[in-house]
């Protein structure tokens, strides 16, 4: 089943017809489905199956089930884009110069961008105009990574004093394509040595690599200077067979050891059940649990991203949870 599911994702990211495909079960299609729903990519799942071969019959009410759903998702795209074009007018009109992040940012190179999910707006400013934004945005939450987090119009913005989850001292200047790709990179390697990522970041960053179509061997250096290029080797071994990214690199390891952290936890881990049973427990023990969860992945870590492990775990301690409004 695994192997169809990405076979339909594969062809939306793509935009290929698929020649074959078996019949399913009523309760095989519904399995698709409720995968497509654990890793936040159902709009991508309903657009795969207009590549099906023509005249591919499906359950009786199943369509009309996603139709319903992916309406859903449509509409609160138009009212993100709609609340991220204002936030961008009103900053910029104050001279400031914010940089768009993640979802609304990515959704825009794919095929059909309202089919991204997309659950709140990352905006990143300049060190010397961080406070300026503050102070125009209102009420914010402070966060303990020196972000903050406010709503306008029942949208979640995430304000960050940092592009980058990553702590090289060899970074490409932001904004640039270069940039975007590391910060893409570097925000799944993050969460794959913590709480667990989903597929719609490995989709993204298959996207933004199509389709900011940076020369390779520049990405490769960049990623080099950066220090992370065995997990990018992994990340894009990853995105070569599953996703059908072009090869990055010629020679690429095993993609399973992201597989298995994606299969596990689904949408930054909230499905798996150290994560999903930390989420009601006081803030000490949640943060006692985040501590579990990276010594679960501590050889992962080792292996892919050892200059990035210690930072990490400093900022845990330090009080920060990698909470995550995505």
């Amino acid at each position: 089943m695994k192997d169809l599911f990405f076979a339909l994702i594969c062809a939306a990211l793509n935009g290929r017809n698929l020649k074959r495909f078996p019949n399913l079960s009523d309760r095989q299609w519904m399995a698709l489905a409720a995968l497509a729903r654990k890793q936040t990519v159902l709009g991508l799942f309903y657009q795969g199956l207009s590549h099906l071969p023509q005249g591919y019959v499906f359950p009786e009410g199943f369509l009309m089930q996603l139709v319903a759903e992916v309406g859903k998702i449509e509409t609160q795209g138009k009212k993100i884009n709609q609340a991220a074009d204002d936030l961008l007018k009103e900053f910029k009109a104050a001279g400031l110069h914010p940089v768009l992040m993640k979802g609304p940012a990515v959704a825009k190179y794919y095929p059909a961008p309202l089919l991204r999910e997309c659950g709140d707006i990352d905006l990143y400013f300049p060190p010397e105009e961080f406070d300026k934004a503050v102070g125009m945005a209102g009420k914010v939450t402070p966060s303990p990574d020196g972000s903050v987090h406010y709503k306008r119009s029942d949208i979640d913005i995430d304000q960050h004093r940092h592009y980058f989850d990553i702590h090289s001292r060899h970074l490409p200047s932001v904004p640039s394509p270069e940039a975007m790709l590391l910060m893409l990179s570097g925000h799944i390697l993050k969460h794959c040595m913590g709480v667990g990522i989903g597929l719609r970041q490995l989709c993204d960053m298959a996207m933004a690599y199509k389709g900011l179509a940076v020369p390779p061997e520049r990405l490769r250096q960049c990623f080099h200077e950066a220090g992370l290029e065995r997990w990018n080797q992994l990340l894009f071994s990853f995105l070569h067979k599953y996703l059908g990214a072009a090869p990055l690199y010629d020679k690429l390891p095993s993609p399973e050891p992201l597989m298995k952290i994606i299969m596990e936890g689904g949408n930054f881990g909230h499905y798996s059940k150290a994560r999903a049973s930390s989420l009601h427990k006081s803030p000490l023990r949640r943060k006692l649990g985040t501590a579990r969860l990276l010594l679960r992945k501590l050889s992962f870590s080792l292996r892919y991203a050892p200059k990035e492990f210690l930072p990490l775990v400093g900022g845990l301690l330090k009080g920060n949870l990698m909470t995550v409004h995505h």
